[in-house]
């Protein structure tokens, strides 16, 4: 019990002590990992410090604007991995209509063969049909929506 006592306390005092770098790289993009060998980490030190200082001086006016840039540059990047992760939801959501969709014109499809080769079957066999034909379109319709989301939040992401 006292190893597990230790281990945490261990992994606690590891976490505080803990920081990420992030680097900007040529292309715009943010990363965890260096872009090249010349690449330096950004230096976020001061960002949080933005809201501390409720009074600044004249001769802060300049390092306002850096720290105003750093802010926004951290601000898009947290934006861009949003964008990201919203795309691959709403692509894991088109898989899953379509999964859905298939489901149910293969339920439909298999109902129809009980159907009987007379009248009566046959009305029934129109009947699954049509059903099958509005699973489809309304599958259909969902994924429009969801490519339109998709497209709008690519083009926010290549702005």
């Amino acid at each position: 019990m006292e190893g597990k006592a230790a281990l945490s306390l261990l992994l606690c005092l590891a976490s505080l002590t803990a920081s990420a770098e992030v680097y900007k790289c040529a292309d715009g993009k943010y990363q965890a990992d260096p872009c090249d060998g010349e690449s330096v980490p950004l230096d976020l030190s001061n960002v949080g410090s933005v809201f501390a200082s409720p009074t600044k001086s004249n001769n802060d006016l300049s390092s306002d604007s850096s720290i105003s840039d750093k802010k926004s540059e951290v601000s898009a990047y947290i934006r861009k991995q949003q964008i990201k992760r919203e795309i691959a939801d709403l692509e894991q959501d088109r898989k899953k209509v379509f999964k859905e969709r298939d489901a149910k014109t293969n339920e439909l499809r298999d109902r129809g063969r009980y159907a009987n080769n007379n009248l009566a079957g046959a009305t029934w066999q129109q009947s699954l049909a049509q059903e099958m034909t509005a699973v489809m379109q309304q599958a259909d319709t969902v994924v429009g929506t969801i490519d339109r989301q998709i497209e709008a939040l690519r083009s926010e992401l290549n702005q």
